[in-house]
């Protein structure tokens, strides 16, 4: 259980250090093969993070969650990928 807190406690302090709420530009070139498997692992991420006090996301707020989800939107648009991505979804549910 202390192990646990000590998790917490540095999560709570990486996520409150100065600047963490500036926003950042990123400008990367990815393949669309490697654009669809990183919004399938974001995706993962955000789902994991609702199970429980285990992760940074969960400590992070709706607020980083919804961002994150607005991140992958732009992604595969930009990609032109939106669809391919969300039949893949399907298919992967069935």
């Amino acid at each position: 259980m202390e192990n646990k807190v000590e998790v917490n406690l540095l999560f709570e302090t990486l996520l409150s250090s100065p600047g963490m709420n500036e926003p950042v530009k990123l400008d990367i070139k990815l393949t669309r093969k490697a654009t669809l498997a990183l919004a399938a692992g974001l995706q993962a991420g955000l789902t994991g993070a609702k199970e429980g006090p285990s992760s940074l996301l969960f400590f992070a707020g709706e607020a980083v969650a919804a961002d994150l989800g607005d991140f992958i939107e732009r992604l595969l648009s930009k990609a032109g990928l939106t669809e391919v991505h969300e039949k893949l979804q399907q298919l992967s549910k069935a």
